[in-house]
């Protein structure tokens, strides 16, 4: 008799925020005075600039604890980490927004805290365009190691469609946001982390 064993590893939480707070958040994303200053200015190159996130962080905050508490429920992550003498409850961290102009990337990182998630708020481009040069073009690309010793990847492609979804994945997940090249617009994101609070 064959059998097949699957080795244990985590995936992602995915979902579509609820219309409001998409709404109120893109709001506050696209009049923040330091994005209409970096739109006026010519395209970038390079690791593109933060902005944090404050009149929508309250309402934002509830949701992603309420993701972060449907990761776990799924995955059980954070039963794994075994570096504390007893449970802590979950601190969402201010979350901040990135602007990046056409050629701009975030290179291969990962995160502070526990869980980390994207929003993605504004994409300019579509992706199968993005792509007809072939490589990782406007692609978020996540990086694992494998059991055999290799890396493995799983990429995601951006596209309008994606915008209002959020992504959540353990925070030391290595990944990249690779750079867009048909649009003069720029594309926004959110990031921020979900850590354990210890008083």
């Amino acid at each position: 008799m064959t059998e097949f064993i699957h080795l244990k590893n985590y995936g992602f939480l995915q979902t579509r925020l609820p219309t409001d707070l998409f709404t109120k958040l893109k709001k506050e994303c696209q009049n923040d005075k330091k994005l209409k200053e970096m739109k006026s200015g010519l395209s970038g190159k390079g690791i593109p600039k933060h902005f944090y996130i404050k009149e929508c962080f309250p309402e934002l905050k509830k949701y992603v604890r309420y993701c972060a508490e449907a990761y776990e429920k799924k995955f059980k992550y954070i039963d794994t980490l075994k570096f504390l003498s007893k449970n802590a409850p979950l601190l969402v961290t201010r979350p901040w927004l990135n602007v990046q102009k056409r050629y701009e990337f975030l290179p291969m990182h990962d995160h502070d805290g526990i869980l980390s998630y994207n929003i993605w708020i504004q994409i300019p481009y579509d992706s199968k365009k993005e792509l007809e040069g072939g490589g990782s073009a406007a692609q978020l690309q996540f990086v694992y190691p494998m059991s055999h010793g290799g890396l493995g990847s799983h990429k995601f492609n951006l596209s309008k469609e994606d915008e209002g979804k959020l992504i959540m994945f353990p925070s030391l997940f290595v990944h990249a946001l690779y750079p867009f090249y048909t649009s003069e617009d720029v594309r926004l994101s959110i990031a921020g982390n979900v850590l354990l609070e210890v008083k």
